[in-house]
């Protein structure tokens, strides 16, 4: 009897077809045809599946999630392959203080615009890269350039590191509920007044505004342009080269499974919609419903989505995120997602 291959996997908490996939038992099941065992990351003792998650430095590790942290890895920390692609979040928002006399972006010039830093040196800034993207689109659709602004940098409380190991993303994310699923330190600076304004993910809105504290100036989901949509994504699911050169089975084992799960979503959406409080930190299942009314799930490698990350990955580049620049085309395998296609 051959012996079981452990390999590792990271899913980030995000509306990805790979997190239904683990919830409905299909990962597992996938795994187990061609020999091989799922063990989540974060399982992993002493947190030791933190790092990894952003660096791709497990050796046997398939990710699947944001578009930044794949980016970086594949630029400066491992050589990575980029094997499907999903949709990304929906796009962020200008959040300001409803009692103010901003009303439009226009109104920002000269203004101080907080930006999330994260203390964490040790992994790419996620959030930064992410608010700083979404606030220059703003900023360029209004006329206005970085510089007729004051960026000011607020630091958040770090990743935290006293988390429980847990078997699978739902377990894990359970224990971030409280920190994740508010907003952040710029919220706080700008309800203070340190701030005009933010960058804000389109979860936190909802209660945001409830509040009557805040009003949004801008929604960059609202223009028909897709280059101003691409927050975090589009989702990526990437893989150690060496690993996948040596253990396709397992690749295409992975992709198999978040191919059934993305097609059951897209007939299931309110099931899935369910499904999604357990691995994300959206608000509920109404408002997760809204979000992928209109998305598709099946993983994928489509020109545009291909066009999206390349677009991504110059901004970081040209931000210095990145260090190393490098091709997407080049960085892209499809032949393992066809034979998980060729398979179904």
């Amino acid at each position: 009897m051959s012996q079981t291959l452990s390999t590792h996997y990271s899913i980030c908490p995000l509306l990805v077809a790979s997190n239904i996939a683990v919830e409905l038992g299909w990962l597992d099941e996938e795994y187990q045809r061609v020999g091989a065992e799922a063990i989540y990351l974060r399982s992993l003792p002493d947190n030791q599946g933190w790092l990894p998650h952003f660096t791709h430095g497990e050796s046997r590790l398939i990710r699947d999630g944001g578009a930044v942290p794949a980016l970086w890895a594949r630029a400066d920390q491992a050589d990575t392959l980029l094997v499907a692609t999903t949709a990304s979040q929906r796009a962020g928002q200008i959040l300001v203080r409803a009692d103010g006399r901003i009303r439009q972006v226009a109104d920002l010039f000269g203004k101080r615009i907080g930006v999330p830093v994260s203390r964490n040196k040790a992994r790419v800034d996620v959030l930064k890269a992410l608010a700083e993207h979404g606030l220059f689109n703003a900023l360029q659709l209004a006329g206005l350039e970085p510089s007729q602004v004051r960026l000011i940098e607020l630091e958040d409380e770090g990743d935290p590191h006293t988390l429980q190991p847990a078997a699978r993303p739902s377990a894990f994310w359970a224990q971030l509920h409280g920190l994740h699923g508010k907003p952040g330190q710029e919220v706080r600076a700008l309800a203070e007044g340190r701030v005009e304004a933010v960058h804000i993910a389109a979860g936190h809105v909802p209660a945001l505004l409830a509040s009557g504290e805040f009003t949004v100036i801008e929604d960059l989901e609202r223009y028909p342009d897709w280059t101003l949509k691409n927050h975090n994504g589009p989702y990526a699911t990437t893989v150690n080269r060496a690993f996948a050169e040596q253990h396709p089975q397992v690749v295409v084992a992975f992709l198999r499974a978040a191919i059934r799960a993305g097609r059951w979503i897209n007939q299931h959406r309110e099931a899935a919609a369910e499904l999604f409080t357990r691995v994300t930190f959206l608000p509920d299942a109404g408002f997760i419903r809204q979000a992928i009314a209109e998305l598709d799930f099946v993983p994928q490698l489509g020109p545009q989505n291909l066009a999206a990350l390349e677009l991504k990955k110059d901004f970081l580049v040209q931000r210095g995120f990145l260090q190393n620049d490098f091709s997407v085309h080049e960085w892209a395998r499809p032949d393992f997602l066809a034979q998980a296609h060729a398979g179904l």
